[in-house]
């Protein structure tokens, strides 16, 4: 493993224990139950993960001497399969402790802060509800804006394999993007706690009828749940998300292209899409303007400590190139 991708494996694992610590401190003082059926989740996934790199290690020790084509392919991809499982050992139990995490700040009776985003919306001239009659009206538009919206969670497994399989595998930086942004989402979530823009304005049905039913208040019932103080048993595979305030749509959708900046036809066709998306987490994700801008600040920030992470040499600090470079890095 090449120092970088060491020292990006290490902040993987250190967001992890900083969430962990975190959730345990708060657990016993919540409201939320950890259904012991988690536990044997996360062990399975782990052992069946630690069995394929086992695996693949056999593969290539049985084939090193192979020089043929096919011999090179094969172990080239077992290389692969191996890389993808060891990140996914970083990012399963990262994944598990942020959205434990995620629950526990939920479960507040802190007063909501949709008024404050709201107001913050209109002293930059957004009025949220103006957006949404506007793009409401425009059925072609609002059935791209809901495709874009929903198209990036379709993005994530394709991108994490041709990141593992890609010539210059950048697989470690982008899970520790996931750790940075992750991290960063949770301590603002933790003091902004909102229920998004279709909570806090109410619109009708027919406001946004060329949207999903129920857009932009698919966490709202769970979130409810939480803040009511009452017991609610959590089962991380079943989990919600529940971040209004960073949006992390946006984060993740910037994220995304900056992993692929090595893939240049795919870095502007996902680029084009995701920005259509960015735009979608208003009248789809249900998301205030100021939701969004945090969003993009917590993506640049989390670009520029991962490259800050990844460049650091023998003590010294290399300045961070441009944040989406069209040459290779």
């Amino acid at each position: 493993m090449r120092s970088s991708e060491f020292r990006l494996a290490a902040t993987i694992a250190t967001v992890t224990l900083a969430f962990f610590v975190v959730d345990l401190f708060y657990f016993p003082r919540s409201s939320v139950i950890l259904d012991s059926n988690n536990w044997f989740e996360l062990t399975k996934v782990i052992v069946v993960l630690a069995a394929i790199i086992v695996a693949m290690m056999l593969v290539e020790w049985r084939i090193a001497k192979d020089r043929s084509r096919v011999g090179r392919l094969i172990a080239a991809s077992a290389a692969s399969v191996r890389l993808l499982a060891k990140n996914a050992c970083l990012f399963v139990p990262m994944s598990f402790a942020s959205v434990w995490f995620m629950y526990l700040a939920s479960a507040t009776n802190r007063p909501l802060m949709d008024q404050t985003l709201a107001a913050l919306d209109a002293a930059i001239g957004f009025d949220w509800r103006a957006f949404l009659d506007l793009t409401n009206k425009q059925p072609i538009a609002a059935g791209a804006l809901v495709f874009a919206y929903h198209a990036l969670a379709r993005q994530l497994p394709v991108l994490l394999l041709l990141l593992a399989f890609a010539k210059r595998p950048r697989l470690t930086e982008f899970i520790a993007l996931l750790a940075v942004s992750g991290a960063l989402t949770g301590a603002l979530m933790s003091f902004v706690p909102a229920a998004g823009a279709y909570a806090y304005f109410q619109p009708q049905p027919v406001d946004f009828s060329n949207f999903t039913a129920r857009a932009g208040m698919w966490h709202f019932t769970e979130l409810m749940r939480l803040r009511s103080g009452e017991p609610f048993n959590l089962l991380v595979t079943r989990a919600e998300g529940l971040v209004t305030f960073p949006s992390y749509h946006t984060a993740l959708g910037i994220m995304v292209v900056y992993a692929l900046r090595d893939h240049r036809w795919l870095f502007w066709s996902v680029g084009c899409v995701n920005a259509v998306m960015i735009v979608s987490t208003l009248p789809e994700g249900g998301h205030h303007l100021i939701d969004v801008i945090a969003g993009a600040v917590v993506a640049v920030a989390s670009i520029v400590a991962v490259r800050t992470i990844a460049s650091y040499d023998r003590g010294e600090t290399h300045a961070a190139p441009a944040v989406f470079p069209l040459n290779k890095v």
